[in-house]
């Protein structure tokens, strides 16, 4: 029981005045002094519906926000999504904590660039086609000022309200949330401030990747952290007798290493060099040389020794031999070999003797004549004759013949027998003597009674003009020159000259003006001396023979069929009219050609061909062979746009590229040294995300990369590991 001072409170109840609406709700207190008041509030209040206030003079629920001041005010329930622009902007944890990482968050993209892309349509990136409205981030753009964050369209392409000016992009973060290779990673701005959007390079680096990673075969890994397997033992093995016999995984690596003696028998050896010592049985010498010469070379060379010795025999020319040698046989006796049908030496005789053959096997020498002796049959054997003891004989032909001076003429006397007629003075001719030639002065020939002539080019008489013609055997005379528009006719005994005016038709059978007919039409003989007219035509008809019948007026008819049999080229024809009638028809070049039995239509030698939708089926691309390829190689789309290429086993390979003429194309079909582990490298070639392929070094794989051109450089993409 506790003892408590009383406590006493002393209330005074004074009489007030309320001041109520018409709907008794109450307005305002009014004291006993006439003033107002109003009676404390506790500042504990629940379930209150305040509309239509303000607080801290900030109107409550209006439209447009405005400030309010808050004081020690905490809450669990309440989220603000936006991101704070002012100083004073309300923010939230997520914004406060990115800030205390130095990172501006950004919403996410959609996807992210790998390659350089044309910022305007809507286009496929990292596997994903976007679609108008989809945020984009790019980052590898050629010019790295342009990199940033997009939004797509189908037309030009704008930076993202969140990042574009500069200062929002200095530390932007975002998050990808599709893509082959970048969905799932995130990516910040590594920007410093200062810089200034459009002319600052902007570089975007990777910040997180969520992928799991495992240790494959022969790795561990521990935290972060991938080590080497150990497999096998270490150690040192080999030795001056022994060999290491080495044990490899599938992948590769060494899992055990053993000593063997070296024990080789000597006829698995092959290749061996100079031997200085060696003892060997049972050695058979099938390549190398001994003492320089080549062990069984198809030309003979030289063999050194101290005593060579043949169990059956030697074979070969035998030349050379020297030196003493006793009961010497060499297939047969030397003395008596009269059966050999070469001889590259032939006993006796001296320098300049020539060998002939005295009998069957038996041969003698003649030795060498005098000079100006030629070689001649003597009564047994040749023999050397003086040349000039030699007669011509009946020689029909002579080249050289004895006697005559320059200029001489040589003429035959009788049979077998010439002489030489000197040279004559000149303007003396050469002529026919009594009983030989002779030269005669020009002047002293006369023309005599040269009645066969056949060609005057001046004849004795007449004047300027006048006609020369023949009034009997070998005789001639002269017309005078007739009158103008006389014509040269027959007369009695001679031609003569007769006015045109008097001629008469007579009974001329051509006429140059039929009576009759209408303008353009044709005559035509019905009978001897008879003639008639063809009607007119119409326009584009040609005239038909009939035979014997009148010609008559046809229109021009053409068979058309289908030829499929004849095998053989045919050129198609053409014209330039597209309507109407033709006068002429042209035959194709013979670059275009076509056969009916195949019905191949070939087209040859096209400079830069343009067609226009065409419409092809089982097209094949005629495969260019580049072949076997060195160190380096140029490529060249002249023949074809398919290429085939073989590496050189270890022998790197430098691929010049074509013009990069825009919009062409090729693929080449890249196939690895058969021993493999060669390489190649593309001049002038972008590759997707800034990297070349490493060519697959399998032996004998093989890769295909196929190559774009836009006219200034070439893109390329490959497809490796084929078997």
């Amino acid at each position: 029981m506790s003892n408590n001072t009383a406590v006493t409170q002393t209330i005074n109840i004074v009489p007030v005045q309320g001041i109520f609406t018409e709907t008794h709700q109450l307005v305002t207190l009014i004291g006993p002094a006439g003033d107002p008041f109003s009676a404390p509030l506790d500042p504990n209040q629940s379930g209150l519906h305040i509309t239509s206030s303000t607080i801290d003079s900030t109107t409550i629920g209006a439209t447009t926000p405005s400030t309010g001041v808050f004081t020690n005010v905490s809450t669990t329930t309440g989220t603000i999504a936006n991101t704070p622009a002012n100083g004073t902007d309300i923010t939230n944890k997520a914004y406060v904590d990115a800030v205390a990482q130095g990172l501006s968050f950004k919403q996410p993209a959609l996807v992210a660039t790998t390659v350089n892309i044309t910022l305007s349509g809507l286009q496929t990136i990292d596997g994903v086609t976007v679609a108008a409205g989809d945020r984009v981030l790019v980052k590898n753009q050629t010019t790295q000022a342009n990199n940033g964050i997009y939004v797509a369209a189908s037309g030009t392409w704008s930076r993202s309200e969140d990042a574009n000016t500069y200062a929002e992009l200095v530390s932007a973060y975002l998050f990808i949330t599709s893509g082959t290779t970048q969905g799932g990673q995130s990516y910040v701005c590594t920007n410093q401030p200062g810089g200034t959007l459009g002319t600052t390079a902007i570089v975007f680096v990777t910040f997180t990747n969520n992928a799991t990673y495992t240790a494959g075969t022969g790795l561990n890994l521990v935290g972060t952290q991938f080590s080497i397997a150990n497999v096998g033992t270490a150690g040192t093995y080999g030795s001056a007798s022994q060999v290491p016999v080495i044990v490899t995984n599938a992948q590769g690596q060494v899992t055990g290493v053993t000593n063997t003696a070296i024990a080789i028998a000597n006829t698995a050896v092959s290749g061996l060099g100079t031997m200085s010592t060696q003892n060997a049985n049972n050695v058979a010498i099938t390549g190398g040389a001994i003492d320089g010469t080549t062990v069984g070379a198809t030309t003979a060379s030289t063999v050194r020794g101290t005593t060579i010795t043949a169990t059956s025999q030697f074979t070969g020319a035998g030349t050379g031999l020297t030196g003493t040698a006793s009961s010497l046989n060499i297939g047969g006796n030397a003395a008596t070999a009269t059966t050999a049908t070469t001889a590259t030496n032939v006993a006796g005789g001296s320098a300049g003797s020539i060998v002939y053959q005295t009998g069957s096997g038996a041969t003698s020498t003649l030795a060498l004549g005098t000079t100006n002796y030629v070689v001649t049959a003597g009564a047994s054997a040749p023999q050397y004759t003086a040349q000039s003891s030699l007669s011509v004989g009946t020689a029909t032909t002579a080249t050289n013949l004895a006697s005559g001076a320059a200029g001489s003429v040589p003429y035959q006397t009788g049979s077998g027998a010439t002489s030489m007629l000197s040279l004559g003075t000149s303007g003396y001719l050469l002529a026919a003597g009594a009983t030989a030639p002779q030269y005669v002065a020009q002047s002293s020939i006369a023309a005599g009674s040269a009645t066969t002539a056949t060609t005057a080019t001046n004849v004795a008489g007449g004047a300027a003009g006048s006609l020369v013609y023949q009034t009997g055997a070998a005789t001639t005379s002269t017309l005078a020159l007739g009158t103008t528009n006389y014509v040269l006719t027959a007369g009695a005994s001679a031609p003569q000259y007769t006015a045109q005016s008097s001629l008469s038709v007579g009974s001329a059978t051509t006429a140059t003006n039929l009576a009759g007919g209408v303008a353009s039409q044709i005559p035509y003989q019905t009978g001897a001396g008879a003639t008639t007219f063809l009607a007119n035509g119409t326009s584009g008809q040609f005239l038909q023979s009939n035979g014997a019948s009148a010609p008559s007026w046809a229109s021009p008819t053409i068979a058309v069929s289908d030829d499929t049999t004849t095998n053989a080229t045919r050129y198609p024809l053409f014209t330039s009219a597209t309507s109407g009638s033709i006068s002429t028809e042209y035959t194709s070049s013979t670059r275009y050609t076509y056969n009916p039995s195949t019905g191949y239509l070939t087209v040859t030698g096209l400079t830069s061909p343009i067609i226009n939708n065409p419409t092809v089926t089982n097209y094949v691309e005629t495969l260019q062979a580049v072949g076997t390829v060195g160190a380096s190689s140029t490529l060249s789309l002249t023949n074809g746009t398919v290429l085939t290429a073989t590496l050189t086993a270890s022998t790197p390979c430098t691929f010049t590229m074509p013009t990069a003429t825009a919009g062409k194309s090729f693929i080449l079909i890249l196939t690895q040294a058969a021993t493999g582990m060669t390489t190649a490298t593309f001049t002038g070639v972008k590759w997707p995300a800034g990297t070349a392929p490493t060519i697959t070094a399998t032996a004998s794989a093989v890769d295909i990369l196929t190559f774009v051109a836009n006219g200034s450089v070439w893109y390329g993409t490959y497809a490796q590991a084929f078997a």
